[in-house]
């Protein structure tokens, strides 16, 4: 009972220092995605080459994706304005077809019907989602920088706590994997559909393709939701701006990128990695998402991960690990290697 009320208060702890915790969350898994690099010192290179190449590779993700976000929102931003005449034109045609349905509504509510603001609310949290990681970059590249530097310290350090009982290495290894699998297999399927939902703009003659595409790369990593989320601004501009037709076959090239990729291939691919049951996924991006924000929800399989793989090594918390893992792993005694 006591662990469970410290476990509250520590979930309560994070959501009140979010400001701080989701940098350092986003540092971490950063610098667990780049630990391959290190490993590089296992097959004779100097440690320095290494850590220069780990630390050149994150600073490349930090300012690529938010010089390319910073730039996609302005574009979109400054072009928003082009699409008065079209948003002035569906909200007339609305109007009409209401009227010719016998739903006499009065002109105070065709005015306040904009569809603009549909545009704009669809579209700005997606925006604000990707600008809120780029605002604390950074930070994140700070403490990435600084774990990557002190990898082989803090690995020292590591296992000699294990001399005292306190910590179990082979967990954390174990976590750390796991979590470096997922993390590649996730961002390898992102960038395949935010490039094909950007040839897919591009082909149907929406624009704004980097936009699009990058709302399609980040909201991709939210479970189950997220494609489908990126989806929508783009379908509800080309409603508003290029007709019913485009419009459908927008919609019909988002949802093969999605079955192809989100359905077929990447379950495949990262269901070994995770170990997590089909529901925990939704339920941990609700969860982490309360405790959390955006961010949370984007964080939240990985943060699960840890906290099953951590649960695995508890008498008292061994439950918890069994409802975490899927279906085909509860026959079978969970293992650490």
């Amino acid at each position: 009972m006591v662990r469970l009320a410290a476990f509250g208060v520590f979930l309560v702890v994070l959501h009140l220092g979010r400001p701080i915790v989701i940098p350092i969350l986003l540092a971490t898994l950063i610098a667990i995605s780049l630990s391959k690099i290190l490993d590089l010192t296992e097959r004779g290179a100097p440690h320095w080459v290494a850590v220069a190449l780990a630390c050149l590779a994150a600073v490349t993700v930090v300012t690529g994706l938010g010089f390319m976000t910073t730039r996609a929102a302005t574009d979109f931003a400054l072009a928003f304005g082009q699409y008065r005449g079209d948003f002035d034109r569906l909200q007339l045609e609305s109007a009409r077809w209401l009227w010719g349905h016998g739903l006499a509504i009065p002109a105070t509510a065709v005015e306040q019907l904009d569809p603009s603001e549909l545009v704009r609310g669809l579209t700005v949290p997606g925006l604000t989602l990707a600008l809120s990681v780029v605002s604390s970059g950074s930070l994140v590249l700070l403490i990435t920088v600084f774990l990557v530097v002190e990898s082989a310290s803090i690995s020292r350090k590591l296992a000699g706590t294990e001399r005292f009982g306190s910590m179990d290495v082979k967990v954390l290894k174990s976590a750390a994997r796991d979590v470096q699998r997922y993390l590649l297999i996730k961002t390898v399927t992102s960038a395949a559909t935010g490039l094909l939902v950007a040839g897919l703009t591009t082909v149907v003659g929406l624009g704004h393709s980097l936009l699009f595409g990058l709302i399609a790369f980040i909201l991709n990593y939210i479970p189950s939701i997220g494609s489908i989320l990126a989806s929508i601004p783009a379908i509800a501009l080309c409603l508003m701006t290029l007709g019913w037709l485009p419009t459908f076959g927008l919609a019909f090239g988002y949802f093969l990128i999605n079955l192809v990729l989100g359905i077929l291939i990447e379950p495949r691919w990262a269901g070994q990695a995770t170990d997590l049951s089909p529901s925990v996924v939704v339920l941990s991006m609700v969860f982490w998402g309360f405790v959390l924000g955006p961010i949370g929800a984007l964080l939240s399989v990985p943060l699960t991960i840890i906290v099953r793989i951590s649960a695995t090594q508890s008498k008292e918390w061994g439950w918890l690990a069994m409802l975490l893992s899927s279906p085909r792993s509860v026959a079978r005694p969970p293992t650490v290697n």
